[in-house]
């Protein structure tokens, strides 16, 4: 048995580079043959199935645009309230609370001392008189006003036999 490389046995047999080549550009000449008569058949139905691709999607968006027109309405009118609304209050959560200015407390103390200091004048100014009117020695024959000695002034005499109403009893 002998030994024999691919190269000596491809030899052998007749086939070479060169034959292969030729095979393979005969195949190629070939499916380019067999593309082109298929390019050729199949462009009308490409045409045909491009128009009807063109008419169904026309088709497809005159069916669609109402629905969505009326669901943009619907959502305008029923969901965006709500959204707007939890939104809103979602900003209010997050938004941080401004720090008070502190207060100032001394106009309250000055209004509290004022009013201190108003009650304690008029108290001394009360007291003083209270005790001169005590305090002070009468003199004698004089009475102090109010005193039960003094008699009293009367009202003048209403008419005589008038009612308490002022008129005159009935005969």
């Amino acid at each position: 048995m002998s030994l024999m490389t691919t190269k000596q046995a491809s030899e052998a047999n007749g086939s070479s580079r060169e034959a292969a080549q030729e095979w393979a550009r005969q195949a190629g000449q070939y499916l380019r043959a067999r593309q082109l008569a298929t390019q050729a058949q199949l462009a009308p139905l490409m045409a045909s199935a491009r128009v009807s691709a063109a008419q169904r999607l026309l088709g497809a968006r005159a069916w669609t645009a109402p629905r969505l027109d009326v669901m943009s309405q619907a959502v305008e009118e029923q969901v965006a309230p709500q959204v707007a609304a939890a939104l809103t209050a979602a900003a209010r959560r997050i938004e941080p609370v401004p720090a008070k200015p502190p207060r100032r407390r001394w106009p309250a103390i000055a209004a509290a001392v004022v009013v201190i200091a108003g009650g304690a004048a008029a108290v001394i100014i009360l007291s003083r008189r209270t005790s001169s009117q005590v305090t002070e020695p009468e003199e004698p024959g004089e009475t102090a006003a109010g005193s039960p000695e003094e008699p009293r002034e009367m009202a003048p005499p209403d008419a005589v036999g008038a009612d308490v109403n002022g008129q005159p009893p009935a005969p």
